[in-house]
């Protein structure tokens, strides 16, 4: 692990690709029924990964394979409790077709006991109004949980922060 001198709050600059992300779905794809189904949700995810690689990786002069954002971890990018204690919903396992049930037993966890690297935005509904209300996580590490490691997790962004660790050799 580096020492903190090497890790940087990005948490604003998650906040404004988040704002970004979700007024251009909102605004320009939302109240127009056809921009909401197949060929432009695509479109939509096309553009969301721009905004990202623009206003997130540009911004802290990193690299990403567009092929991986949104669909596995960032090494560099850690999630971490805003307080001591935050709750949050953990998948379970299940077979692909039944994917989605976030309903493990574990509904909190501390800071300092847990390592998880952002995924992700999360809203139950893709295709309605977008918030981005959760970070979508992978859990690195489980302290006092090591069955959970590999799991992805979801995070209010109010009860959390976004770390940069500039060097993704060491997360």
């Amino acid at each position: 692990m580096q020492d903190s001198a090497s890790l940087r709050d990005v948490t604003n600059v998650f906040d404004h690709f988040r704002v970004s992300a979700r007024s251009i779905w909102n605004t320009a794809f939302l109240p127009d029924p056809e921009f909401r189904e197949g060929y432009y949700i695509g479109q939509f995810e096309w553009i969301a990964k721009i905004l990202f690689d623009t206003i997130v990786l540009a911004k802290l002069d990193m690299d990403f394979p567009s092929e991986d954002l949104f669909h596995k971890p960032i090494p560099f990018f850690h999630v971490i409790p805003a307080s001591s204690s935050i709750p949050l919903m953990i998948q379970s396992p299940r077979s692909p077709s039944q994917a989605g049930y976030w309903d493990d037993p574990v509904k909190q966890v501390s800071l300092g006991k847990v390592e998880m690297q952002f995924i992700d935005f999360f809203d139950w509904n893709q295709i309605a109004v977008l918030d981005y209300r959760y970070y979508r996580v992978s859990i690195g590490r489980f302290e006092e949980r090591p069955h959970l490691v590999g799991r992805e997790a979801l995070i209010e962004t109010h009860y959390a922060r976004v770390i940069f660790r500039g060097d993704p050799q060491t997360s």
